[in-house]
């Protein structure tokens, strides 16, 4: 049976992962400094350790197999300075922030040559049923035996593991990630600013602004600090700059009613998209949802 503990435990990815590991055979100890620490355990049927582990020593990360880090961006580097060095030969340490090259770089430094290092990024959130269908990025740094029954676990559960350098994934991740929280977080504050009544305004909306107003509220139902954080860790100066530029540039082109600039800037970009694609997707994603609607319309009567 593989021993498994969990930095930040009580956390949302923390609960998910311990869950996760239990329902797979795994002796799970979850660490955290919230006062709910024991209660969530008992709710999950783990263990636990209530500790603050930026301050308090954790004598059991010795004997554990493997150690997962689900603590805020901000204190993971803290983290793996206090956690790495007490780990034993042969024991594993991942991390699932969605940042790569800092905190794999800073696991690299401070465990010994013998302890495999695994950093990983889910893209999908706690409110996750299972890891069917999953996409989850493995940057694999220094990796034996444990690496391979984690690969082989997920895979079994039904992840779609993608194998990425740090670098690769950072510069991917500050666009596929990065930009699109930042359009949608925009487009959240800008509703509120223009004092919109989303919930009225619904009855009116095709399937396709529904759908990009539900992601929007999406983005905005989950932990704001998150977010704020991955805007800093990222390379994003430039992605933001960017972004600003353009839109101040379509703006400047329906002012000054240079209709031509704003149809030359859309067709330049379809040169970057595949747009007969991005129809054949869309249309399956809102036929689904006028699906559930009828589906729903039904029930209710």
């Amino acid at each position: 049976m593989k021993r498994v503990m969990i930095i930040g435990g009580a956390g949302g990815m923390g609960r998910w992962f311990a869950r996760f590991f239990k329902a797979n055979g795994a002796d799970v100890v979850i660490v955290d400094r919230s006062e709910r620490t024991g209660e969530i355990a008992t709710e999950l049927g783990v263990n636990y350790r209530t500790a603050d582990i930026l301050k308090d020593a954790v004598d059991e990360i010795g004997d554990m197999d493997i150690l997962l880090l689900s603590v805020p961006i901000d204190l993971t580097v803290k983290a793996i300075e206090r956690v790495c060095p007490v780990m034993r030969r042969g024991s594993l340490i991942m991390d699932v922030t969605s940042v790569k090259k800092v905190p794999v770089e800073m696991m690299a430094r401070y465990t010994a040559e013998e302890v495999e290092i695994l950093g990983t990024h889910p893209l999908f959130g706690p409110s996750a049923k299972s890891m069917e269908g999953q996409t989850i990025i493995f940057v694999p740094e220094r990796v034996n035996r444990l690496y391979k029954w984690v690969y082989e676990l997920f895979v079994r559960s039904g992840a779609k593991i993608e194998i990425l350098s740090a670098e690769e994934h950072d510069r991917l991740m500050s666009v596929l990630q990065g930009l699109s929280h930042f359009v949608l977080i925009t487009l959240g504050i800008t509703l509120k600013e223009l004092n919109f009544d989303v919930g009225a305004a619904r009855r009116f909306m095709s399937p396709m602004y529904e759908i990009l107003i539900d992601f929007a509220g999406r983005i905005l139902n989950q932990d704001p600090r998150l977010y704020a954080l991955i805007q800093r860790n990222f390379e994003m100066e430039k992605i933001h700059r960017t972004y600003i530029g353009v839109a101040t540039r379509l703006y400047e082109d329906i002012v000054t009613a240079d209709i031509e600039g704003f149809i030359a800037e859309m067709e330049a970009a379809r040169a970057c998209l595949d747009t007969e694609r991005a129809m054949r997707e869309s249309e399956a994603v809102i036929e689904a949802k006028i699906a559930l609607e009828r589906a729903r319309r039904h029930t209710s009567k």
